[in-house]
């Protein structure tokens, strides 16, 4: 159980919580096949990956799914 820290980044999270990651972000209001919204959108995706890092150096209780909205 440890090694190589990770985060999960998912808009499946019922399905994901299943699987009892140690870490997961969650953007909220994007479908399957968007975890990183929309295409194209760099300034966004690095938003929610800076985020996803944040989870790893500030990591939150171990299986907390965390809920974010980036409209």
């Amino acid at each position: 159980m440890q090694g190589i820290s990770t985060v999960l980044v998912t808009v499946e999270s019922q399905e994901s919580m299943q699987a009892r990651p140690p870490r997961a972000l969650a953007p909220r209001g994007y479908g399957a096949g968007h975890s990183f919204v929309r295409p194209n959108d760099v300034a966004l995706q690095c938003r929610i990956l800076s985020d996803a890092l944040e989870l790893i150096e500030h990591p939150p209780e171990p299986g907390t799914l965390v809920i974010r909205d980036y409209s």
